[in-house]
């Protein structure tokens, strides 16, 4: 039996890689591995074992990660022909992943993990890559341990040029501030994270991670007002974050939320953070831990020791210190172990210092709105109508404990209850819920049946458009053959709804002049043309997954739509995206429009920044795939050798 063509092997890894990240997509990886493997092409085995690392790596499984990354040199030192320059950055950026993951997993022996970051340092000299990032995990190893290397480890890594490819200005910024923590500097960590904030510096998790860091030294230099000040938006970042690496940051601000007394918002985020201490690596449990228990301390110093948690078991505050000290003890002491020395207990004592601020934290009202105090249920509210917000409390605490089984069946019970008494909305939303914890357990068939519960109970109760919307983009990357002709009605269905007041048709003859417009009617413009491109684009994904070669028409044309309306709407990223999917369906159409299609995604990726550079080179690979394919293998070479600076 003959195997894949190169655009069609391309094509399954990226269908692979578009999934939320989870075991269904780490599990999707490795299938494509094994059947690369098996049947080739052997010109994308590289990219099939980068996406296997990557989905491995961000579920937190990085242990695992180590096999397929282990193969994936052994590949390039045999086979460096079939690495194209994406293949070779996505290789060289994801050795910082791994070697950063031995360093933070106390088995791993000191002599191991030397031997990793000197083999790393060799190949990427004979690379001819720059040597920042080498030293950047140089840095991390010594200041994990505090080695007797740390200072001339941090001068040699602050004298490297930062490196296109491999470098991040953003992530540079504040590992800086992190070695000037460590020595006791907190005045010049704090201007060097004031400078990367005025310079507008942005990656994956960042500014997230450098306000998180900047409002804990606010809070210890005892600048209060300016915690205040940056606590929101520190907030509102980190929910924003692409980036799944920022449990720390996420704990920092627990810490400073606990110490200030805002006890509401702190639980809130105690449960978030406990349940990502499961897929975290044992440093970043530690580390995490560590704010945690220091915010901990300080809200039993204020008087909350008794208070419960939505945790599960609902333990109080006070017995929550107790298991966050033991699991902190246990690796305070792996770590020391390995390294020899009593840094890690030092760290501990610090945390167990911590106290509450010298003041409460006065954030805003939205701030500090917290879940309201739940109604008994089928008891009167106070307009003698039933509630059932105990039932939707439960079920968000399900959620928020990771019991997500529960909280389906929770949501769904309250979903019943909201529509006995006649809110259609309400218990459309949900169902909506419902769904969302069936994708987490990857039961398809419930979140399905739950999905279409919901959109029939919001169409009914009349929810616009820019509200249903969000329901197929969540819904869309887990729709499976089966349920495909039913998502594609449905969402086809909803797409036409007239747009106030006028028809569709002219809405789009004025909608540049509207949304350049400061008319009061122009931001409910924008919302609702968002939705729709949004929903549109979900449904050419479906489509172009699922769909035969008419739908794949389809599909193209939507994308191509959904591609130049976020472009006029100034979302500039989300276009990108619809322009690379465009361009994969015009390839697999045969298309002469996946040219222009591919040069856009490039030219959008681009322009956004560092944050989406390994877009733009799975673009560029994707493009050179097609153009070689096409007969075109001067110019899929040119793509591929300066895909950087091409402004096609």
């Amino acid at each position: 039996m003959m195997g894949r063509s190169v655009p069609e092997a391309t094509i399954a890894i990226g269908r692979v890689r578009s999934m939320p990240f989870g075991r269904s997509r780490a599990e999707a990886a490795a299938r494509q591995v094994r059947l690369i493997e098996a049947e080739g092409p052997d010109e994308v085995r590289a990219y099939a074992l980068e996406s296997q690392v990557e989905a491995l790596t961000w579920v937190g499984e990085s242990d695992k990660a180590v096999l397929p990354f282990i193969k994936l040199l052994r590949w390039w030192d045999t086979h460096p022909e079939h690495f194209d320059l994406g293949d070779q950055n996505i290789l060289f950026w994801e050795f910082g992943w791994i070697v950063t993951d031995l360093c933070r997993n106390p088995t791993v022996a000191v002599d191991r993990v030397e031997r990793t970051l000197d083999d790393m340092e060799r190949r990427f000299n004979l690379a001819n890559r720059g040597m920042e990032r080498v030293w950047c995990c140089r840095l991390e190893w010594e200041l994990l341990r505090r080695g007797k290397d740390l200072e001339k480890t941090f001068t040699t890594w602050l004298t490297m040029p930062l490196d296109d490819e491999d470098s991040c200005p953003a992530c540079h910024q504040e590992h800086h501030a992190d070695y000037l923590l460590e020595i006791g500097d907190i005045e010049g960590a704090v201007a060097i994270l004031e400078a990367a904030l005025s310079a507008e510096l942005t990656c994956s998790r960042e500014p997230a991670s450098i306000l998180a860091v900047l409002a804990w030294c606010y809070t210890e230099q005892d600048r209060l007002d300016e915690v205040e000040k940056i606590l929101p938006r520190a907030l509102a970042e980190i929910k924003a974050a692409t980036s799944m690496s920022v449990l720390v940051a996420y704990s920092r601000l627990f810490e400073v939320l606990a110490r200030g007394g805002d006890m509401a918002r702190s639980v809130e985020l105690l449960a978030k953070i406990t349940k990502d201490l499961t897929t975290a690596t044992p440093y970043v449990c530690l580390d995490a831990q560590r704010h945690l228990l220091a915010g901990l301390v300080a809200l039993v110093a204020q008087g909350h020791g008794d208070e419960p948690t939505v945790l599960t078991g609902n333990p109080t505050l006070t017995q929550v210190v107790e298991q966050t000290k033991d699991s902190v003890v246990a690796l305070t002491q792996a770590f020391d172990s390995r390294h020899g020395s009593p840094v890690q207990a030092g760290r501990l004592d610090a945390a167990m210092a911590a106290r509450p601020t010298s003041r409460p934290l006065l954030i805003s009202a939205a701030q500090q709105a917290s879940r309201p105090v739940p109604t008994p249920l089928g008891q009167p509210g106070e307009d003698g109508t039933p509630q059932v917000s105990e039932v939707l409390a439960q079920a968000e605490e399900a959620f928020d404990t990771g019991s997500h089984d529960l909280a389906a069946a929770l949501f769904r019970q309250a979903a019943d209850e909201a529509r006995a008494l006649g809110w259609l909305a309400q218990a459309g939303w949900c169902w909506a819920e419902a769904a969302r914890n069936c994708q987490e357990t990857g039961n398809h068939t419930a979140a399905t049946h739950d999905y279409l519960e919901a959109l029939a109970l919001l169409k009914a109760s009349g929810v616009s458009l820019e509200e249903i919307s969000p329901l197929f983009v969540a819904w869309a990357p887990q729709v499976r053959q089966q349920d495909y002709r039913t998502f594609l009605h449905l969402a086809l269905e909803t797409y036409p709804t007239p747009a106030r007041p006028t028809d569709t048709e002219k809405i789009e003859e004025l909608m540049p002049a509207l949304i350049q417009s400061s008319m009061i009617g122009a931001p409910l413009l924008r919302r609702y043309l968002l939705a729709r491109a949004e929903l549109r684009d979900a449904v050419a994904r479906v489509m172009a997954t699922w769909g035969d070669a008419e739908d794949n028409e389809s599909a193209l044309a939507m994308a191509e739509e959904s591609a130049s309306r976020f472009a006029t709407l100034g979302r500039t990223e989300e276009a990108a995206h619809s322009w690379w999917l465009a361009g994969n369906v015009a390839a697999r159409l045969l298309r002469p429009s996946a040219d222009a299609n591919f040069a856009m995604a490039l030219q959008g990726f681009k322009s956004t920044g560092q944050r989406n550079r390994r877009f733009h080179a799975l673009v560029a690979k994707d493009y050179a795939s097609f153009l070689s394919g096409s007969g075109r293998q001067d110019k899929a070479d040119a793509i591929l050798a300066s895909w950087k600076d091409k402004e096609d």
